[in-house]
């Protein structure tokens, strides 16, 4: 009977203990008995992924290829010369810095070029993981202008990594 009564009263006290120090949980719209309500999201916020292989995206000699280790099951590969691959990114609230987060694949070295709309081109030394069934990733801080943009990524001088998808934050 001891036992079953420890048991009780543990119980008991791991229940106090989280009514005491866990906030409440509060869903989207719910005022909450607590009086709390979610901030209102800064105006700066912006998270987007996207995928390269998306139909949305201009590919000029680029092309999808099937990818079963690649997020979404396909990446654009063939960049690099006169092939290029533009991924639209639409209803960024404010102009500004964020960083670009690019998944790729690639076998060999290479360089990848990024250029956002008729910014800077950014040139990028990508040893990857040595196979293209193996993603890698990297990441720039890039200059994004408000609205609508493109983000352009070539190899004019070369073969570029296959792009897999890319967020923006």
């Amino acid at each position: 009977m001891n036992r079953r009564w420890l048991g009780w009263a543990a119980l008991g006290l791991a229940v106090a203990a989280t009514v005491a120090f866990v906030p409440p949980l509060l869903l989207p719209g719910e005022g909450g008995s607590a009086g709390l309500s979610p901030a209102p999201p800064s105006p700066s916020a912006f998270w987007v992924s996207l995928h390269a292989a998306d139909e949305a995206n201009l590919r000029s000699g680029a092309r999808a290829i099937d990818c079963a280790s690649c997020d979404g099951g396909r990446r654009v590969g063939y960049i690099g010369g006169p092939n290029t691959l533009a991924i639209r990114v639409a209803g960024v609230p404010t102009a500004g810095e964020r960083t670009l987060l690019i998944v790729y694949e690639t076998q060999d070295p290479r360089t990848l070029k990024v250029a956002v709309g008729d910014g800077p081109v950014h040139a990028l030394s990508l040893a990857g993981a040595g196979d293209y069934l193996i993603p890698a990733r990297t990441s720039l801080t890039v200059f994004v202008p408000a609205g609508t943009s493109w983000i352009r990524f070539f190899n004019d001088a070369g073969d570029a990594p296959d792009i897999n998808r890319i967020e923006l934050r």
